[in-house]
């Protein structure tokens, strides 16, 4: 059995060792060193430590899908009237995912040594987001904590949604443009220097786009160590914390949104998205300074939780979100609009819900006409660079046969 494990920022560790009885131990952490890594192991009586550190480790998350699926199944035992602790010892037999199943067993014995369930969750902020966290402590202050479990895990469905709906919009055009710049690649790498050779052979002048061709493929072989670098950098970044990583996701969030077709797009996700957490915060009682900070953490974008938490400031500080939301120029007028109103009624949790409706219905229109729009665009695009390149390779050979 794996002891629990603290986990800072840093790289994964794996160590083994043995606990105070003797008997062996073995697990993952995250520390920023080695040496850190063995004290906090000795810190919890884990003695003959060994460690290695793991250059290539899947994150230890619980991934959005898994975690709405068992957010599900536990809401369906607390409307059948299991007990809590009863709940999370049938979840922990049930899971499949071993992360799952660890993080789970540690609620369960926190909550069996007498832990709010709110409390245990909140120990594990790599797992639980604040939303999560905000509406199991208003269930259980409310005493409704079956009904609450029901409405977060609509909300995480929606929210996993959304991103199916994002993934799904972009994984045809991304595939098709990695293969495209894959072949780019092998022709400029392995054709191109070929004719090449039979041109200089034959000692004719070359047409200029023969040459600019012939350029770009010796450009590409003498660099290809930093074409690598550029294309590896940032998928490494994205996977290893660190300041420079952290702003590098940044920028690239930001860079993103200010694309002329995928920048509506994300942002309608993004905006459906917390307009549907907010909501349902709202509604589960939450007060409304305290649900903007769990919404910034469930936007999934750096820019927006940045914009969410400068509504929270200006909501402590007594101004009324929609004129904060205003300010900022992120939303969409008929969501500013909409919580002016909810605000002046007093419904602006379910007026949010209807607005998160409508954004969805205005993210299936940006969907299917995006994928109508990129794949003629790609084809056409894709057909002419490497029609270019052929154009380019031949043209030499017809012009020495209208010679000859």
């Amino acid at each position: 059995m794996n002891a629990p494990q603290p986990q800072p920022p840093g790289p994964t560790f794996r160590w083994s060792g043995r606990d105070a009885q003797g008997r062996p131990q073995s697990g993952t952490l995250q520390a920023l060193h080695a040496d850190l890594a063995r004290a906090q192991l000795r810190r919890q009586g884990i003695q003959k430590v060994q460690v290695q550190r793991m250059w290539w480790s899947s994150p230890d998350s619980i991934k959005s899908k898994d975690l709405a699926t068992m957010t599900r199944q536990w809401a369906a035992m607390l409307k059948a009237g299991v007990p809590v602790v009863q709940a999370l010892a049938m979840l922990c037999r049930s899971m499949s995912h071993k992360n799952a199943v660890r993080v789970m067993q540690t609620v369960l014995n926190d909550v069996t040594s007498g832990v709010a369930l709110n409390d245990a969750l909140a120990r594990h902020p790599r797992h639980f987001s604040g939303l999560f966290v905000h509406m199991v402590q208003a269930g259980e202050s409310a005493g409704i904590l079956d009904q609450i479990m029901e409405s977060l895990s609509q909300t995480l469905e929606k929210n996993e949604a959304l991103r199916s709906k994002i993934r799904s919009a972009l994984m045809y055009p991304t595939a098709v443009l990695m293969l495209a710049m894959g072949i780019l690649g092998l022709i400029l790498v392995w054709v191109v220097p070929v004719f090449e050779e039979v041109f200089q052979s034959l000692g004719a002048e070359l047409p200029w786009s023969t040459q600019m061709v012939m350029g770009l493929s010796d450009s590409l072989i003498q660099a290809w160590p930093v074409v690598l670098f550029v294309f590896a950098f940032p998928i490494w970044a994205a996977q290893h914390p660190g300041p420079a990583a952290n702003r590098l996701r940044t920028w690239a969030a930001q860079w993103l949104l200010t694309w002329p077709v995928l920048g509506p797009l994300l942002t309608t996700a993004i905006v459906a998205r917390w307009s549907q957490t907010l909501s349902a915060l709202l509604s589960a009682g939450v007060p409304l300074a305290e649900a903007l900070g769990s919404t910034a953490q469930a936007c999934d974008h750096p820019d927006f939780e940045r914009v969410t938490l400068q509504l929270q400031r200006r909501v402590v500080q007594g101004s009324s979100l929609s004129e904060a939301m205003g300010q900022t120029a992120r939303f969409p007028a008929m969501i500013v609009q909409l919580c002016a109103t909810g605000e002046e009624t007093g419904a602006l949790d379910s007026l949010l819900g209807k607005a998160g409706g409508l954004m969805v219905t205005e993210l299936d229109d940006h969907v299917n006409g995006l994928t109508s729009l990129l794949e003629p665009l790609i084809i056409v695009v894709l057909g002419g660079l490497i029609g270019a390149i052929l154009v380019a390779m031949y043209l030499p050979i017809f012009n020495l046969g209208q010679v000859f």
